[in-house]
């Protein structure tokens, strides 16, 4: 495909470092000559110093041809004025990030469509997602509900108490099947399993499963699980404000943030909250809100190392559960070195809305796991796939991709080698990066 992408920040560089990864054919579109010399030098795709608002530029882009148009400049305005320019001049689909929670309302969607926005993406409320699904479930890693929950893929962390820790995944198959282990990450590597690959402490284990089969996973890794009442949030901002709305009057929850002005927004509007004006390295503030009796710690400011320095905070204080917002890519690592439970970053949420689009219709739903390690998605077998041909096993599908169910109607089952993928199904797939055109050849 050819992807044209508006905005040569951080997550325009990241979303266009991905796509090339798949092989895409990416122009990356800016205005800092000398940052996007420097990308182009390293990187597996186009730079263009230019303007997303210029209908010659664009055209001088191969606008016309494009498949997919994403603009992810700073500025909202400025993104959903060149997705209409983008479209006018031939682009097939066209994403805008946003930053106003108004314009993700169905009849703002609505009115973007018919201006040739296909779809926006409000950073702010996928991470907000994040932190609430974290608070739901606190002992897993990650979570991603698939076809309206028929099926659900949730990472956990394994702790050497675990019954299936030190374990091969033949010998923990279990009658009847409850779950499958579709992706485990160790250390800097995501491994694809097969049946010989054994369970070690500290890797995290992605499971493919039911929603009536979750509550049996803590256990199994060696997992503890917590009820939920008190939970301390720092920072004031857009996410912390999208997730209160979410959370409702179910805890007591206390927001810390230095910006009066924003804690009296956030006071204001949600009058079940404590906020406190202070900054969130105020240690006899924190204790005399109650930090050591919290069960869950959300750092979600704007700066990632404050995040990282807050969560460490927390755990000398002895609350279970924390989670950060780390946009720096290159803190992640170091952040789950220190026991993080959950981190959240923007772009890693964005760029998975953006990998739904490469399959068109296809596609309905698709997520990046463990940082970029490995992707899930949930696609729609075509009337002649090379997928609905043959059993799984006789397909000998390549070592860098597995399925991990498939769902069927609106029920959710399983895959094994057995298994025949027929023409409609909502196949559960994972596969690693780079291996995209491998999973579209099986599917197109």
């Amino acid at each position: 495909m050819k992807i044209i992408i508006a905005g040569d920040g951080e997550t325009g560089t990241h979303i266009a470092n991905i796509l090339s990864v798949e092989g895409q054919d990416v122009v990356l579109i800016g205005s800092d000559r000398e940052h996007l010399a420097g990308l182009e030098a390293v990187s597996n795709f186009i730079t263009f110093d230019g303007s997303p608002l210029s209908r010659s530029n664009l055209l001088e882009c191969g606008v016309n041809s494009a498949n997919l148009f994403v603009a992810v400049t700073p500025d909202e305005n400025a993104n959903l004025v060149a997705c209409q320019i983008a479209k006018d001049c031939g682009a097939e689909r066209c994403v805008a990030r946003v930053d106003n929670s108004e314009y993700e309302a169905p009849a703002d969607s609505a009115m973007f469509r018919r201006f040739g926005v296909d779809m926006t993406i409000y950073s702010d409320k996928l991470a907000a997602e994040e932190a609430y699904r974290f608070i739901e479930n606190s002992w897993a890693v990650d979570r991603f509900e698939l076809h309206n929950g028929a099926l659900v893929v949730v990472g956990v962390r394994m702790n050497a108490g675990g019954s299936m820790c030190g374990k091969q995944l033949q010998q923990i198959s279990g009658n009847p099947r409850l779950f499958h282990v579709v992706a485990i990450k160790r250390g800097d590597s995501m491994i694809i399993p097969r049946g010989s690959d054994v369970l070690r402490q500290d890797d995290i284990v992605y499971f493919a499963l039911t929603e009536d089969n979750c509550r049996i996973l803590p256990p199994l890794c060696g997992q503890s699980t917590i009820s939920v009442r008190k939970i301390m949030i720092t920072g004031a901002g857009r996410v912390t404000e999208n997730l209160l709305e979410m959370l409702g009057h179910r805890y007591q929850v206390t927001v810390i943030d230095p910006d009066a002005d924003r804690c009296d927004y956030i006071a204001s509007r949600f009058d079940n909250v404590v906020v406190v004006n202070t900054k969130a390295n105020d240690i006899t503030a924190l204790t005399d809100e109650g930090i050591d009796s919290c069960d869950i710690f959300l750092s979600l400011t704007g700066s990632s190392e404050k995040n990282i320095v807050a969560c460490m905070v927390a755990r000398e204080h002895g609350v279970p559960r924390t989670a950060a917002r780390i946009e720096e890519l290159q803190y992640i690592d170091e952040a789950e070195s220190l026991s993080i439970d959950r981190i959240i970053n923007k772009k890693i949420l964005n760029s998975g809305k953006i990998m739904a689009m490469l399959f068109d219709k296809d596609m309905s739903a698709t997520r990046r796991l463990t940082f970029g390690q490995a992707e899930v998605a949930d696609i729609v077998a075509k009337q002649g796939a090379k997928i609905t041909s043959a059993t799984l096993a006789e397909l000998k599908l390549p070592r860098d991709i597995t399925v991990g169910g498939v769902i069927r109607g609106n029920r959710g089952f399983f895959a094994e080698g057995r298994t025949q993928i027929l023409p409609g199904d909502h196949v559960v797939i994972f596969y690693s990066p780079g291996a995209l055109n491998k999973v579209s050849r099986y599917f197109n």
